[in-house]
């Protein structure tokens, strides 16, 4: 249950902000959904439902999801539902259920940098950026190891047709993943991220550069990498060695599939 003595609701992001930094212990909800299954009493929050950041916009380049903007948001948007194959809708879909999707805020999934997100694999395969308050864009990838508290105001999505693929492993549905991975194929190769190791997602680098210097012939010895280069733990959900060698099988089959889009 989420407990707190105060509530601040900012009408502007300047605002929001300058809150964030002089209150630098007040959770910020976008959404809450995960900050409500604690049981800490906080003297205050600060809530973002009044920053006007609920909305999804495009135009001939890009794609921009507003910090507020919810999973089911993104899941019925109908460009999304094309666009990529469906890439982002069904990065969403297995969360939870409808209701919990219709709450939970895309802008909370990502800045929360949660090890079990199955939405930051699929940005990360489309080369998402986030917007911030302070730092302007930045990449996806430079954001989850960027270690400022600044305020995420919108996700930015190139409008590029590029295969891509992502998975999740689950013991049984809307449960959390175990591991989660994606793929992409551009004109650089083949990059492949591994998560719920249980960290973020992460490059498999060495693995990558084998298939795109050898092929596909290669993948077999490509996935001998990945032990080499991230790390696997164990947890509630799956042991560490359970977890490496079902991320080699991960690995071969995103390779696979973005290798026969057409």
């Amino acid at each position: 249950m989420l407990m707190f003595m105060q509530v601040q609701q900012p009408k502007t992001v300047e605002e929001a902000h300058a809150l964030m930094v002089k209150q630098k212990m007040a959770p910020i909800l976008a959404g809450g959904c995960w900050t409500r299954l604690g049981n800490r009493k906080w003297p205050m929050v600060i809530d973002l439902s009044e920053l006007g950041l609920r909305y999804i916009e495009e135009d001939e380049t890009e794609y921009r999801i507003g910090a507020m903007a919810t999973q089911r948001d993104v899941e019925v948007y109908e460009p999304f539902k094309t666009f990529c194959r469906g890439v982002l809708p069904k990065a969403v879909k297995d969360i939870l259920g409808v209701q919990f999707r219709s709450m939970a805020t895309m802008g909370g999934s990502v800045a929360a940098k949660f090890g079990f997100s199955d939405i930051i694999p699929a940005l990360l395969a489309l080369r998402a950026e986030v917007r911030l308050f302070e730092a302007g864009r930045m990449p996806i990838e430079q954001y989850l190891t960027y270690g400022t508290r600044d305020l995420l105001l919108e996700i930015i999505v190139p409008k590029q047709e590029v295969p891509v693929a992502i998975e999740a492993l689950r013991k049984s549905t809307s449960d959390f993943p175990y591991l989660t991975g994606s793929a992409r194929l551009d004109d650089q190769g083949y990059s492949v991220y591994i998560g719920c190791r249980p960290g973020k997602p992460a490059l498999a680098t060495k693995a990558c550069q084998l298939i795109n210097e050898k092929g596909l012939d290669a993948l077999d010895e490509a996935v001998t990498l990945i032990q080499e280069e991230l790390s696997f733990q164990s947890n509630s959900h799956a042991g560490a060695e359970y977890r490496l060698e079902m991320a080699k099988n991960m690995f071969k089959r995103l390779v696979k599939e973005v290798a026969q889009w057409k």
